[in-house]
């Protein structure tokens, strides 16, 4: 059998390829980009299974999630599994991005590596913003209207985006079939051809390692295959442990069924985009297109073409004075607007002031409108009394009709 595929496929070559030295001092985070592309597949089999039993219509979702979670077996554990899954995938990929950075690892030639990556960062948040909406309760109905509201902010095309996403002018149940379709094969798909792009990219052009590394000592270090493979194949273990503990320990957040009439919930978005959502409250009125569609779009652009804006030569972070004042001022502004984003109080709206004052108008009307009422039906009642009763009896007598046998005769 071994002949026989060593004859018709390139094993020998593919194991000399598995086999080829990385360079010398790479530590664990370079294991970052093993353990997301771990949770891709990992959040593809749970999504997959979670599809079995979902139903993608504001009839049927949330009673669908209720089901999953506590008539299917194992169904708990595997939305669990693929909630906190999410939130881990974000995590890694964003450390991973900020080893790239701390290193200078998206400089020549590896350049299109860089942007592909950056590419994968946004298919990343689009399953997160997709993915909420699909319980169908109140946090995900409300969350959704405020993301869609922040998209149609954009020049020129935000309304048309806005109305793309929702399928119509209002969130329903097209919206709840789009952001299905898009979150299980749309995004899915995208993200798997990044992902092989982006592999091929790093193995063509091979692992950067880090700026203290010489040319010689580029490939002087261990085999991929198996001392690299084996400290990733462990860090996947420990991270799916971790977030086995978190579905089995920690219950996944289901509110109500989505009340589209509730105007009264305040909105909190999903924790990665907690950031965005406190941002938007320092830009209210004309500035609010700041905050929602002038400065992400720029952080964006710039973190895209960041390998031709920074022409300077390769070295740790802390040896480049910008690169380092940049980094840190949005990774600390980034944490900082979440935390702020998650500790801020929400809306009350059962304040004291309105309880009292409200039910007020409301006992004067009935105060006003019980007399008119009782009034109403005693000029209006047609029940009928004793004596109308015997005098409509005596009618019948003097009306009657009825032939004796005499008049018959």
């Amino acid at each position: 059998m071994r002949q026989f595929l060593n004859e018709r496929l390139p094993l020998a070559e593919f194991s000399a390829h598995l086999r080829k030295p990385l360079p010398k001092h790479i530590n664990l985070l370079f294991s970052l980009g093993s353990l997301a592309m771990f949770l891709l597949l990992l959040q593809a089999a749970t999504g997959a299974f979670l599809a079995l039993y979902y139903s993608p219509s504001p009839e049927h979702a949330h009673n669908a999630v209720t089901y999953i979670s506590e008539e299917v077996p194992f169904g708990s554990f595997v939305r669990g599994l693929h909630h906190w899954g999410a939130s881990a995938m974000v995590i890694i990929v964003f450390l991973h991005l900020l080893r790239v950075v701390i290193y200078s690892s998206y400089k020549a030639p590896r350049e299109l590596t860089w942007i592909v990556g950056v590419l994968l960062l946004l298919v990343v948040l689009g399953f997160g913003f997709t993915g909420y909406l699909l319980p169908w309760d109140e946090k995900a109905y409300w969350a959704t209207v405020v993301g869609v509201e922040i998209a149609s902010t954009a020049p020129i095309l935000g309304d048309f985006v806005a109305k793309v996403l929702r399928g119509g002018t209002e969130i329903g149940a097209v919206t709840l079939s789009r952001f299905y379709a898009l979150h299980t094969i749309w995004l899915p798909w995208l993200a798997f051809g990044l992902v092989g792009v982006h592999l091929f990219f790093v193995r063509y052009y091979g692992s950067s390692g880090t700026p203290q590394n010489t040319p010689e000592e580029i490939k002087m270090g261990k085999p991929f295959y198996p001392d690299q493979v084996f400290e990733d194949v462990v860090g996947m273990l420990i991270l799916f442990v971790a977030l086995a503990a978190a579905a089995l320990f920690m219950s996944v957040p289901l509110e109500d069924v989505a009340d589209p009439t509730n105007a009264s919930y305040d909105p909190r978005p999903e924790w990665y985009f907690l950031f965005l959502f406190q941002l938007l409250k320092y830009f209210q009125g004309p500035l609010e297109i700041v905050g929602t569609f002038v400065i992400p779009t720029v952080g964006m652009v710039l973190l895209l073409f960041l390998p031709f804006l920074d022409k300077s030569e390769r070295a740790v972070l802390w040896k480049r004075p910008v690169a380092l004042t940049v980094t840190t001022v949005c990774v600390v502004g980034i944490v900082g607007l979440t935390i702020l984003g998650a500790s801020s109080p929400k809306l009350e709206t059962t304040d004291s002031t309105v309880v009292q004052e409200a039910p007020q108008p409301t006992e004067e009307v009935q105060e006003v409108s019980t007399p008119d009422t009782e009034e109403g039906e005693e000029v209006f009642d047609f029940q009928l009394t004793e004596e109308e009763i015997e005098g409509t009896q005596e009618d019948e007598e003097v009306f009657d009709f009825q032939l004796t046998e005499e008049e018959l005769q």
